[in-house]
């Protein structure tokens, strides 16, 4: 369960600081031109990202420590 909850930050990180990425392994590869997601995508995934994260640091975390 523990080793869920990491990965669960992991990727929730990586979100915030690199959403280009998520893209990418999303959508990126279907395109065949080289595609670029919008600025629109980019903010609304750091921003779901930022309180996906806070929600899971407030609510399941204190959950798996006890």
């Amino acid at each position: 369960m523990l080793f869920f909850a990491f990965l669960f930050i992991l990727v929730a990180i990586l979100h915030i600081f690199f959403p280009k990425f998520g893209w990418f392994m999303r959508y990126g590869w279907m395109v065949k031109d080289r595609s670029e997601p919008s600025d629109a995508y980019i903010l609304m995934t750091r921003i779901s990202s930022v309180i996906v994260l806070i929600v899971f640091l407030f609510v399941f975390l204190p959950v798996l420590f006890n």
